[in-house]
């Protein structure tokens, strides 16, 4: 997924969007994705010819980067942050807060066209390489906030979300919990189509509960 599908959730949908933030969004999306491994050094020089551009961008994206708590200055080189395990609990009980109201706000506000797209995502199967299965899900949680229909919600869901499903906590999951986590995104997908915030509210926030379990028990 690009930067564009990006933009939709952070809510900078403008075409003249500077390529500071595109850089900066980029970064942070390798950071949360797990393609960025914690305490990974970032070379300001490797990044900007990487993503070809010059060193400004980077220097600037890594400031706003360390004062979302996502790298760290150590010994006057950039280090990603490693998050432990009560600051990941932390940003979980947010996600259930916010998600979970998302979800409800989803289940008032879905269109027959979101339905559909939904849908498809719902009954599409997180599985293959981990990188896939982090790509899956990071779409259709993304999709449910857009379908939310609150920029407010979806800029503060992504701005906070500073550790998510990514690689290393995909490889976490054993075969059942996988199973376990599609059969969860599939009853979220109906209690929205059905109109339901109770049950939507409830299932995302049992959804992310049990990832979070997972990450607790298993996370080194």
């Amino acid at each position: 997924m690009g930067y564009e599908a990006e933009v939709s959730v952070h809510g900078d949908t403008n075409a003249g969007s500077s390529l500071g933030e595109d850089v900066y969004w980029q970064l942070r999306r390798e950071i949360v994705r797990g393609e960025l491994r914690p305490n990974q050094p970032l070379a300001e020089i490797e990044i900007a010819e990487r993503l070809n551009v010059s060193r400004t961008p980077v220097r600037e994206s890594m400031q706003r980067l360390a004062a979302d708590g996502l790298v760290i200055s150590r010994r006057r080189r950039w280090l990603v942050y490693e998050h432990s395990k009560k600051e990941i609990e932390e940003i979980y009980e947010m996600r259930l807060a916010l998600e979970g109201y998302a979800a409800r706000l989803a289940s008032q506000r879905i269109t027959d066209a979101e339905a559909e797209k939904l849908t498809r995502l719902g009954e599409s199967a997180a599985a293959g390489q981990l990188a896939e299965r982090v790509e899956h899900n990071e779409i259709f949680h993304n999709q449910l906030i857009a379908v939310a229909g609150n920029e407010r919600l979806a800029s503060t869901l992504a701005h906070n979300r500073n550790f998510a499903f990514n690689r290393q906590v995909a490889s976490l999951y054993t075969p059942d919990d996988l199973a376990v986590s599609q059969a969860q995104h599939s009853r979220l997908v109906e209690a929205v189509l059905a109109r339901d915030g109770d049950a939507a509210e409830r299932t995302a926030r049992e959804h992310i509960q049990s990832a979070l379990a997972i990450i607790i028990a298993r996370l080194p």
